[in-house]
Order: C-alpha cells, then structure tokens, then sequence
C-alpha cells in the first residue's frame, strides 16, 4: 500500500500540487525523509517530513518547466468529433489526437492551456482556424493530413511553438507569419509540393531542425546555411541543382563549405549525366558502349566480355556523359547495387535475336529482372530499351518484339501499381485500419513513384549509322525536364579547377597504373598544380562531390580505407572481380605453380580450396592473397608486389580487398580456431585454461556461392506444427542479392550459426532461429521460424531475437527505396490458410505498444489464439537481445547449440 501518514486525507500537505503527490506515490507514499513507519499518526506529526523534505523536492522539481502536463490521450478510438467532456476540461495541457477519423476540431479552442496538439494522421483537409486560439502551444503535429493550404494569421499569436510537422500533406506554400514563431525549433514540410523555398523560414533565427525532403525544389538558398545555425537538413529526394544532391548528402558542413565559396564568385553550370548498361548477359552492352565512346564499331568477343563493371567517359556537345557497363551475370550482381545511383539514365539491353514474343521467362529474364530490380532501387529512374542483332532477326520480327517487349513492360508496371492500390485499399477497409496508417502511407508514396519507360530502340550493332541514332536519341532524351530534372548543376568554380587538378594527377606518368593513391599524397599534388594555398577540408568536400558522382571512389567510412583514393573507379571493379566473378572454381584452377610456391602452397591444397568454395562456399585466406598475386600477374602492373600486398594484406592481416567486400556485406569472416591443448596443466574451475599458442586460420564465406546441401536442415530436424513462425513478405520481390546481405549481417551478431543457399540458422542463448527465403512470383517472402518456449517467460526474450532479425532486415530495405514489406502470421490451426498481419512498427519494437489483447481470434477457422503465439504481446524489461550463447566451434564456424535448460 503506497497510503501512509504522509499522504492521509487529513494532511497537513494536501497544497501540494498532484504532479508533486503522484511523484510520492512512486516513492511508496512517503516523503524522502520520511522518520515514521507507520500511518498511525496525527497530521501535525507530518511537519517534520514536510520540512526536512522541502530541499528534496526541490531537486525533484528544480523548475516549473519539469512539472508533468495534464495530459489526455484519444488517440486510435476512430473519432469523428472531440468528446464534449474533453471541450469543458480546460485543464488539459497535452491532446493526443493522433490515429483518428477527424476532419475539424470544433470546440477545441477552449481548451486555452494546451502546449502540446497532437492532431496526426487523421482526415483534416481545411487547416484548422481553432489553433490561434492557444497562445502557450509549444508543440504542434499535423502530419499525414490532407491539407493543401494555411491561412495567413494562424501563427502570429503562437508565439511559443517550438515544433511543428506538417509533413505528408499537399502543402506547395508556408504562411508569412509563420516567422513571427521566433522560438521555433523543428520543422518538418518533406513530403509535400513545395517548388520554392518558403522565404518565410530564412527569419526563423531559432530553428535547429529542418526536413523538407521529397518536394520538388531545384534551390537552396545562401541564407539557411550561412545565417541560420542549423543542426540538422534532410533535403533527399528533390530536383536540387543549387547545390547538387551529392553536395547536400554530404551534410550541413559541407553544404556551408559550398556556399562560402560561392560569396565572392557565380556559380557555373555542369552537365553530367550518368549512363547505366543493364542486361542479360551476351546482350550487345559492351559494344554499344565502346562504340558510342570510341566513335567507331567495336566489335567484343566471347573472351572480352564484361566481368564485373567497365567505366569509361564520352562527350556529347556540353554533357558529360559516364558511362557504366554492368556484367550480365547474377554472380556480379552482388556488387552492382553499390554502384547504381538515382538520376541515372538507364539503358536495358536486350538480344531481339534470341528474345521470344511467347515464352514468359525469356521475357523475365531479359527485361521483366531488371526492370523489377529498378523499381525497388530507384524507383523514379529513367529507362531505355535498345534492341540488338536486329540484322540477325526476320523481316518484320524487330517490329513485332519490340511491341511485345513494351506491351510486357507497362502490364508488369501497371500490375505493380494495381498491387499497391489492392494493398491500400485493404488497409483502409479494415476495421482497425488506424493500425496500419504508416504502412498505407508508404504504399501511397511507392504508387506515386513510376519507372519511366522510353520505347524500345533497335539497332544493329555492327552498323555505325544506328549507333550514330542510338547517340541523337539518347541527347534528346536527357535534355527533357521532365525526365531529367536536376541534370544541371550549379558548381563553384573550384570544384571544376579541383576535378582537372586530379585528370591531371591522374595522367601523370609517375601516378601509379592502377590509380590507387594516398589521401595526402593526392591533396598535396592538387595543391602544387592549382599552385593554391586551398584549405584541405574544402578539398576533401569536393573530392565527396568526385566520388557521389563517380569520377572517383574514396569510401571513408571504411576505417580501412579512409586514407586510400581510387582515381580509376574501374580499377576498383578490377578489385572487386578477382573474388566475386561467375567463374571463380575455374580461376581457381588456373592459377601456375610458381604463384602456389610462392605463397607457400601446393597442388593439393588448390584441389582443397576447389572442394571448400564448391561445398561450404568458403574461400581460405590463403587461397585469396594466391588468387589476388595471379589476377595482378595477369595485368603487367609495374611495383604489382607492393600493390599485391596493399590488396590482399601482411601476413594475417586482411588487405583493402576483403575489407571492401566485407564493408558491402559480400563475404563474411569464418574462424578456424585451434585452442585445445593437449599438453596444458590440469583445469581447475575459475582458473584460465592454458590454450595452445597456434595460429587462427581465418576464411570467408561467400553466400553467393552457396549450394542447398542439408547441414542447416540436419541441424534444424526439420519444422514443427508447434513452431512459433512469422513471414515478411515482400512486394513486388525479394530483391537480388537481399537475403544473402541479410544472412552476413545476422550472423555476423550471431556466433553461432549455419548457412545454405535459402536459408541460415541462428543460436542465441542455446535457442535456436530458422530464416529461410521464399522468392516466386506472386509469393515473395522470407520465413522467422522458431521452437514454442516451454516456459511462458521465455516468450519475450524469443520475440526479441526475431525483432533484432526483423531491425536488420528493416535497415537493409531502406537501400531499396521503391519496395514494400509487411509481416504476418500465419494461424496456429494446422490447415487454415488465414494470417494475423502486424500493424504499424515505427521502429521495431513499438509493436509492444500497439497490441493490447490476449488473444485474436481467425476469421477463417474462428479458433482463438494466445497472442503471445502471434505478435510480442507484452514489452518487459529492458534485455540484451545479445547475450552470449553457449557453444563448442569446430572447423569452418560449425557449431553445436547447448541449450541453458
């Protein structure tokens, strides 16, 4: 009982306001030098806890701002109207409104007290004339409304609002008294139709915090950098030119660092458009390509076939355009989603020759693949189709594939867009539909964004006439607005006197061949040739422009790398196919004695690492610095022994190569550790073991290589009626290249796991996890499958382990900004189809907050469930989600789970 002599009904204390008595409730109802033991006391006796306790509560509550507000929560009840009882309790501080069906908030001004509105993702279409009514509003959310326009004179008495969001509306203008909001702090209009820098935020001195993302703005100004002391912009997803997109992701510094240099100068103007060669292999990608570039027929080879990515620049009167030449096969496309940008004209090669009007799959896997894979990742992009070896096709057959081809690609778009209405409309229809507003939200904004599709253009690749029409029709289309928005960029003139610096680095006869340099090495050699005395911060920023734009690479995220640049992007594709390369088992077989001997190898041990990339998909370490030596050999580079070591590494020390791949989730590290000692002292419990001295034989696996052998099934024994199992289904697919990024991640928390090809197992805390990839069409998903908990306090620890599956998997799909993924799961009445699906998770792990029953029951079979089967029902303590699980590690990371039970 929290009731004692301090708090009785006849107190000496009952002035005390009831933010103040609430706090003694929590303190077991006594004050914090409370003497007395017992309530069997008078009131006067009180006086003592009163007064020895006043500079106790006066830390507790050191100011009027900290006392809790009198707070009213309605948000989900599916209001149409505000309660009336709330109208007439003028008391109320804090309005939560959020998730409601509320059009108008008639009668709300009453409530004159009211600091904080919460009045989200409701139906508000007219901007609410109750607002100017609370003068001591301090925070203000409008957000996923449909309000189109606000009435000028709403902010001129809300003279305290601190924060306001006002995004996912159809707002294209801010009122000017907006800027008499001189305490304001957040700002959030992304997601609405602004075309213009609303002015009136450049007055708003006390602003922190500005979201303006996904609108339709080509400037910044000066002002909101120089002037304002921001500490936050997010500005993705515009049709930015001043500055450019790949300044602005740079962040506020160097956003700052690009306006300071255009104080005393204009900007000037530069086009540049990046080129994207997508295709099935064999296509007639790299001929076009050398052909458009070198101004002239090339003809290419079965042996000269792209591996990996080629690079290369061409000119077209004042556009620039780069040119990026992908592989057609699925093993580089692994690496190819690192490389494909937004604002890039994509041209998808397609052989007319072997392409068949009837046959489906020939159309998936020539045009329906990649035209599916642009969609999740740029979802905005521009794509055009061009028809090859049309000299090989009958008369009359070019015309009639290339109306198939079109006819294919709009029906496949139009079913996407019909597929994201069906899901709207599902959710909106549900009774609970306030659940699941944030996903309705996203499918709105995915149905907006459309792969802008040109009509197939067919060539014959041997004739330099229709590559001569190919180049005029690929200007015509860059130089359209409406497709190509941003294509100009406005740029300080040192970026372009910095980008001619480095060709000039870069055409140096003493520039090492493969172009890798030294961070300081390649400032210094800009700064003598500029003959300049330029800051380096603001060569750095400008060599982050050089990289977005893919001049050069310089990942200075990766610890590793963060001293090297790359002023030949395609060396660095060189780089990357020495390991990742569809014929990796051959390369492996090629490689000469002498290179073996040379790293200490032999024949026999070349039949190994053959046998261990074919069944465990794993490459030793050894066998990749072989590997490396061999590919360098085979390039004559001068001081290759000094590069070789750069790339592959000292000793046991990893290189720049897997550092790359590991950074980009390609490959992950297996330990093939040596511990037990045969010869050690005898072990005594809490003393240390005494482990042999021998070396750790590190390899990394390759999920790209994996086959389905039946270790993760044996390990598994296989599913249970009884298993607790959810699904994340994916629309329009489970993008290439995903599961296998997510299975690096996951086991990378996770010590203990197994892996194939479609699925992997993990163990935390002796518990086993099961995630296995289902991707068909129409039938897309990914499967979380565990043990039923014997106990039923078990239950929360096992949910937090699929919500950390769930957080990785959420984090990997925002690098593919055009797809959409919900979870469900699947009813426990073995037979019954039906799913129970989850609502909204805002983060993983708010989905505690959002259910509150005990149980659901299916609309198919009518049985009813424990929730806690379902969804994580009840949020608990605060645990680790990554505790430590007992295990015993044998070769290659096999290991077997010891459960703590």
């Amino acid at each position: 009982m929290w009731k004692n002599h301090c708090l009785e009904k006849n107190s000496v204390v009952p002035f005390l306001s009831p933010c103040v008595t609430e706090q003694i409730k929590n303190r077991g109802g006594k004050f914090p030098n409370c003497r007395k033991k017992t309530s069997r006391v008078s009131p006067i006796e009180c006086l003592h806890c009163l007064f020895t306790s006043i500079e106790e509560l006066i830390q507790i509550f050191p100011s009027k701002e900290m006392l809790p507000l009198n707070q009213k929560d309605l948000s989900l009840r599916r209001l149409k109207a505000i309660p009336l009882d709330m109208l007439i309790d003028t008391k109320i501080q804090s309005l939560n409104l959020d998730r409601n069906k509320l059009k108008s908030i008639c009668g709300i001004e009453h409530l004159y007290q009211l600091k904080i509105l919460i009045l989200s993702k409701n139906e508000v279409s007219d901007f609410p004339m109750e607002i100017q009514s609370f003068a001591h509003l301090e925070k203000l959310e409008l957000n996923q409304n449909k309000i189109k326009t606000i009435p000028t004179g709403i902010f001129t008495n809300i003279k305290d609002l601190k924060h306001l969001k006002l995004n996912n509306n159809r707002l294209s203008q801010l009122p000017p008294d907006l800027s008499r909001c001189s305490k304001l702090q957040y700002l959030n209009i992304s997601h609405n139709l602004f075309t213009d820098f609303p002015e009136c935020i450049l007055e708003i001195k006390s602003l922190k915090e500005v979201y303006m993302g996904n609108n339709k703005l080509q400037k910044l100004p000066a002002k909101l950098f120089l002037d304002l002391n921001l500490k936050k912009l997010v500005v993705s997803c515009n049709y930015l030119r001043e500055p450019p997109d790949e300044v602005c992701v740079g962040g506020l510094k160097q956003i700052r660092s690009y306006f300071l240099q255009l104080q005393e100068t204009k900007a000037k103007e530069d086009k540049r458009v990046k080129v994207i060669f997508l295709g099935a292999s064999l296509a007639g990608k790299t001929t076009i390509s050398r052909s458009l570039t070198q101004g002239h027929i090339v003809p290419v080879s079965l042996k000269e076939r792209t591996v990996g990515i080629e690079i290369s620049e061409f000119h077209i009167q004042d556009l620039t355009f780069l040119f990026w030449d992908f592989a057609g096969h699925l093993e580089y496309y692994v690496t190819h989603h690192v490389f494909i940008t937004p604002y890039a004209l994509v041209i998808l090669v397609v052989n007319l020759h072997r392409y068949q009007v009837a046959d489906e799959q020939i159309f998936m896997d020539f045009v329906g693949f990649w035209i599916k894979n642009l969609v999740m990742r740029v979802p905005n992009s521009v794509v055009l189709t061009v028809g090859t070896h049309t000299d090989l096709c009958q008369p009359g057959e070019v015309e009639e594939k290339c109306k198939d081809i079109e006819k294919r690609i709009y029906r496949m778009l139009d079913d996407h867009k019909s597929n994201l209405t069906h899901f709207i409309n599902n959710l909106e229809e549900r009774q609970d539909s306030e659940l699941y507003l944030e996903q309705a939200d996203k499918l709105r904004e995915l149905s907006h964004c459309t792969v802008h599709v040109l009509n197939v253009f067919p060539i014959n690749g041997t004739h330099y006439n229709d590559i001569e029409k190919l180049q005029n029709h690929i200007l015509n289309a860059v130089c359209k607005e409406e497709l190509f928005p941003n294509i100009i960029k406005m740029l300080p003139p040192i970026y372009k006197v910095v980008e001619n610096a480095i060709l000039e680095v870069k055409q140096n006869e003493e520039t090492p061949q493969h172009g890798i340099m030294d961070l300081d090495h390649l400032l210094n050699e800009v700064l003598l040739i500029t003959k300049s005395d330029l800051d380096k911060d603001l060569l750095k920023d400008i060599l982050r422009y050089l990289h977005r734009i893919g001049l050069i690479v310089w990942y200075e995220d990766i610890k590793a790398l963060l001293n090297t640049v790359y002023l030949k992007p395609s060396f660095l594709i060189t780089v990357f196919k020495m390991l990742v390369r569809h014929d990796l088992y051959d390369q492996l077989g090629a490689i000469p004695a002498e290179i073996l001997i040379s790293e200490r190898a032999f024949k026999r041990d070349l039949l190994k690492w053959q046998e261990m990339l074919q069944s465990k998909a794993m490459i030793r370490f050894q066998a990749i610095k072989v590997l490396v030596k061999h590919q360098l050999e085979t390039l004559s580079l001068p001081d290759s022994d000094d590069l070789f070591h750069d790339l592959a590494g000292y000793g046991t020390q990893k290189g720049k190569l897997l550092s790359l791949l590991l950074h980009f989730q390609i490959c992950m590290s297996v330990k093939n550790t040596k511990k037990l000692n045969p010869r050690a002292a005898e072990f005594f419990p809490g003393n240390p073991w005494q482990e042999k001295d021998t070396q750790k034989e590190f390899c990394y696996l390759f999920p790209t290589y994996l086959s389905n052998f039946m270790e993760v099934n044996e390990r598994w024994g296989g599913d249970h009626d009884e298993d607790i199992h959810i699904r994340v289904y994916f629309s329009p697919q489970v993008p290439e290249g995903f599961f296998q990024r997510l299975m690096v991640k996951s086991c990378s928390f996770y010590a203990t796991h197994w892996v194939e090809k479609d699925k992997f197992l993990l163990a935390n805390n002796g518990k086993p996890l099961l995630v296995k990839q289902f991707n068909e069409r129409a039938d897309s998903y990914l499967e979380i499958r565990s043990r039923k908990p014997k106990r039923s306090e078990d239950f929360q620890s096992l949910w937090d382990f699929k919500l950390t599956i769930l957080s990785i998997s959420e984090k990997l799909c925002k690098e593919w900004p055009g797809l959409f993924y919900y979870i469900r799961s699947p009813c426990r009445t073995i037979g019954c189809p039906d799913e129970f699906e989850w609502p909204d998770m805002e983060g993983t792990g708010s989905i505690y907050d959002m259910i509150k029953e005990d149980f659901k029951t299916c609309e198919t079979c009518c049985n009813t469930v424990n929730m806690e089967l379902l969804l994580p029902k009840a949020k608990g303590q605060t645990t680790d989600p990554f505790l430590p699980p007992t295990i015993h590690v044998t070769n290659y990371g096999v290991a077997s789970i010891v459960s703590h039970q």
